[in-house]
């Protein structure tokens, strides 16, 4: 169960007491009773929202899904990318940095992607937002801290620290991880504190979900193309080095192919 829900129960609880309350005073006015019930639906129906979201979640997450789907078209321009620009083949990530299943991507599989195809000038990686609020309340506010260290040219230095740190997002420890990359703090305090990002992640959220994210990782790889948007294969989840591999290897071959005509 979420904090955010087990805070809505208990509110819920409290106001039912309350109203119980005011229910055996004899002095109680209708009228107050009535905005009590009120507010008590009210609360109610919030918490049956939640419910209904957590199901929804649940039921997704217990049906089978084929690793690999696609295609899908996603945007790159203007996103946080590493390797060549000119690279034959782009890989798109969507990613939560509170994400376990991301934080285990990118601790195990992502050394072997970097070392085999970005260092090597075959694929450029590019890293999109997609926190999931309802899962991971504080991630939303490090995806604006990684964007504000981006300002000062150590996006990646955050992004890293970020999955390093993931059970701590409060706006202290964001602060406190700002300083260890040696940022400028006052600068990366006043962006942050600000919700300079916060549409952008948002509409990261609405991007990502217009292409089928439903969770975290999940990634487009595909012919880099005109290199404003690519149209590749969906890998859905943390999966082995051996399933990235066999995609961007099958994009290679279609670039090949290309090239060739």
């Amino acid at each position: 169960m979420s904090v955010r829900l087990q805070r809505k129960i208990s509110v819920w609880v409290i106001m039912a007491a309350i109203a119980a309350a005011v229910l055996a005073c004899p002095g109680a006015s209708q009228a107050g009773v009535e905005e009590d019930i009120a507010a008590l639906r009210k609360e109610l129906a919030e918490v049956k929202k939640e419910l209904a979201e957590i199901k929804g979640m649940l039921q997704r997450a217990r049906r089978p899904r084929k690793p690999v789907r696609g295609p899908a078209k996603v945007g790159v321009a203007g996103k946080p990318s590493q390797g060549s620009q000119n690279a034959p083949v782009t890989m798109v990530e969507f990613s939560d940095y509170q994400c376990p299943y991301c934080k285990r991507y990118i601790s195990t599989v992502f050394p072997t992607i970097k070392k085999d195809y970005i260092d090597t000038g075959k694929v450029k990686y590019v890293f999109r937002d997609f926190p999931i609020p309802t899962l991971h309340p504080q991630a939303i506010k490090a995806h604006e801290a990684a964007h504000c260290a981006g300002e000062q040219n150590q996006y990646w230095e955050m992004h890293d620290i970020l999955f390093e740190n993931s059970k701590d997002f409060s706006l202290a420890a964001l602060k406190r991880y700002a300083q260890d990359v040696g940022l400028n703090s006052d600068k990366f305090n006043d962006c942050l504190q600000t919700g300079r990002y916060a549409r952008r992640v948002e509409k990261e959220i609405s991007d990502g979900r217009k292409v089928g994210v439903s969770g975290t990782p999940s990634f487009v790889i595909g012919p880099s193309g005109s290199g404003e948007t690519i149209t590749g294969a969906v890998v859905i989840g943390a999966q082995p080095p051996a399933t990235f591999k066999q995609v961007i290897e099958n994009a290679l071959k279609g670039t090949s192919k290309s090239d060739s005509k």
